[in-house]
């Protein structure tokens, strides 16, 4: 940070709270009065990146639980507008369709305002969580579910192995949503496609930009086939096309991306002297260290272990993972031979080598002893800089927090809460706390009256306790006693965190991908089957698809042309990764054959979601963005390709 940021963020946390008034008409009620917009306060923290109501805008908009019908109930869906950095910003924006199915991004607002920052020179970003899922999904909370198996879902946080928890707790949320009026065959793509326009149009956007990823892809691509007004352009990033039997084939992005691994390597021929039939012996070698594992830096080298390591390259946050494949060939060279070198150096997170400026001042740089005194004040300047960043970020964060707490002090609310929590602590017995718990939660979804609350307390402790709680009671008024109701959600997160991830990807993959055979149990069997792998990997995979037993409690609803590709001359970009083992990079192309006015890209050492992985992909989107019917220099694709380690300890650059 520096101190201008410094100084414009605390500007705004000491100056009056941002009157949503003061923007543009769009964001007081919305645009369109189909849907109504809300603004509400951002997820904490905002700072040090943004300003709540300067640089980013949160709230939720109102759509239609069935867009073909306006009767129907409403859903409200929660968004986050980062505005452009530029003051005069194009009317496009981008916005970001994230992937899960679940999995919402609303609630990451640092996290969003860093991985979409080099699209907001000219542009807002918009982001919303889709229908059912996290921010937009609060009353969908499955609390009657959780009171009514919270024995068990205690016992499982508490590491006990009961598999067949999470297809009952399935059933149950199932039928709580049912019965509180949910028209559950209702939260499926096409109705997600219909929000993204809603959503665009509610904030006032006439053109708009799609970036999404994974599900995203889809959901994007069905964006184009059932709500394509107002799309100029689509990035397509890591592509899970809707005719892929996408849970009948989880394996195929593992193995293709051992594939890409090995095959420049393979296709060149000074690699294939030294590493002859690299592949077959990748896969050979994971059933030999099953069998009989090496031993490395105290840790058992299996097989298992080496698939993990291989398939672990997909996490774009850990830098040590970068540039491993130079090392993989000789990897499996060494491991043939019973050597553990380089197993030892990757488990300690010393290869790939780091480079860092204390190594290259001791030596790997020629220079004269005034000039390294010059480069190491240089670099002591920049950590006591990066210090002082830091120390300036976390008082930020600090004082928008205290300034939140002044602008909204705590109410009797929060004390009987908190008294409440001490009461249960004083219960002796598990079997009075779980049965307290199990009431608690049931309240969740009742109206907020102060009788359920002295029922609850006369209901569970004794008459000293539940008297001084009554006492407390007395005092809330209507305010507090909502705030009491709410906070029920706040207190059981970590046991609806259970509930919500997987439910939110059932929700819509049940439904809507287990039609007819297209993706089953059988189906992924027969396929797993038909590679010929050896036990591990055949056993590897057979624990992937724990989500047909689950998909069986839902009713799955086919819809006319879902399941078949989209054909569009709308502009799109379409990014694939080599090593993405979520989506496989053969998918890209194949969505892009029915696209008539696409380009595609795949790049190397880069997993799932390449934006995030070089600034190669992330420069390719955002010159895509500003001219999508340009072509686009890719010059810096083949830049990505890295050597290959050699037997004698040379490096061997192949052909892109």
């Amino acid at each position: 940070m520096n101190p201008e940021q410094i100084f414009a963020v605390l500007s705004a946390l000491l100056g009056e709270p941002s009157d949503p008034t003061a923007f543009e008409a769009q964001f007081v009620g919305g645009a369109d009065t189909r849907y109504p917009v809300e603004i509400t306060p951002c997820s904490r923290p905002v700072v040090p990146d943004e300003i709540d109501g300067e640089t980013v805008i949160c709230g939720i908009v109102a759509v239609p639980e069935d867009h073909r019908d306006a009767q129907s109930r409403t859903l409200d869906l929660s968004f986050i507008v980062f505005k452009a950095h530029s003051l005069a910003p194009v009317a496009d924006p981008v916005v970001y369709l994230h992937g899960g199915p679940g999995g919402g991004s609303v609630e990451s607002v640092r996290s969003l305002s860093l991985f979409f920052d080099h699209l907001r020179g000219r542009r807002d970003v918009v982001a919303f969580d889709q229908r059912g899922v996290d921010a937009s999904a609060p009353d969908m909370d499955c609390f009657g579910t959780l009171a009514k198996n919270l024995e068990p879902i205690v016992d499982q946080l508490g590491g006990a192995d009961l598999p067949q928890l999470e297809t009952a707790l399935v059933r149950d949320c199932i039928s709580e949503l049912t019965e509180r009026g949910f028209d559950l065959p209702q939260f499926n793509t096409t109705q997600n496609a219909l929000d993204v326009r809603a959503v665009m149009s509610a904030l006032g956007y006439a053109e708009y930009n799609i970036y999404g990823v994974s599900y995203g892809t889809k959901l994007a691509l069905e964006v184009m086939r059932s709500a394509p007004a107002g799309v100029r352009a689509v990035v397509l990033d890591s592509v899970a096309p809707p005719q892929i039997a996408l849970y009948d084939t989880l394996f195929v992005p593992h193995t293709e991306a051992i594939f890409n691994t090995f095959a420049p390597c393979e296709a060149d021929p000074v690699c294939a002297e030294a590493y002859p039939d690299i592949t077959q012996r990748y896969f050979n070698l994971l059933e030999d260290l099953e069998a009989r594992p090496l031993e490395a830096a105290g840790i058992a080298i299996s097989g298992q272990m080496l698939f993990s390591i291989f398939s672990g390259r997909n996490d774009w946050s850990d830098p040590t993972i970068r540039g491993f494949t130079t090392y993989a060939p000789a990897l499996v060279r060494e491991l043939e031979d019973g050597t553990v070198d380089l197993i030892t150096q990757i488990i300690n997170g010393d290869l790939p080598p780091q480079p860092s400026a204390e190594t290259l001042l001791a030596g790997t740089l020629d220079l004269s002893a005034d000039e390294k005194a010059l480069a190491q004040a240089a670099i002591n300047a920049m950590s006591q800089m990066e210090i002082a960043s830091d120390t300036a970020s976390s008082a930020l964060e600090q004082l928008e927090a205290d300034r939140d707490r002044d602008l909204e002090p705590a109410s009797l609310g929060e004390f009987f809460d908190d008294a409440l929590e001490d009461a249960l602590a004083g219960l002796p017995d598990r079997a009075d706390r779980l049965a307290f718990a199990q009431d608690y939660l049931n309240l969740r979804f009742e109206t907020p009256r102060a009788g359920a609350l002295l029922d609850l307390v006369r209901a569970h402790f004794n008459e000293a306790t539940a008297g001084r709680l009554a006492s407390l009671i007395a005092l809330l008024g209507p305010e507090d006693v909502e705030r009491v109701f709410n906070l029920i959600a706040t207190d059981n997160a970590a046991l609806q965190t259970i509930m919500e991830g997987e439910f939110e990807l059932l929700l819509y993959a049940c439904q809507e991908d287990f039609v007819d055979g297209f993706n089953s149990a059988a189906g992924f069997g027969a396929l797993v089957a038909e590679l010929g792998y050896g036990p591990l990997m055949t056993a590897a995979l057979a624990e992937i698809p724990s989500l047909f037993a689950d998909c069986s409690e839902f009713t799955p609803i086919p819809r006319d042309n879902y399941l078949e590709p989209v054909l569009s001359d709308i502009a799109v970009l379409v990014l694939s990764g080599e090593i993405d083992t979520q989506t496989a990079s053969s998918w890209g192309g194949l969505a892009a054959d029915t696209l008539h006015n696409s380009q595609s890209f795949l790049f190397p050492e880069t997993g799932h979601g390449a934006l995030v992985f070089s600034q190669c992909a992330r420069d390719i989107g955002e010159a895509f963005l500003e001219n999508p019917g340009a072509g686009i220099d890719s010059t810096c694709v083949s830049d990505l390709r890295l050597p290959y380690l050699m037997p004698d300890g040379s490096l061997h650059s192949v052909e892109n």
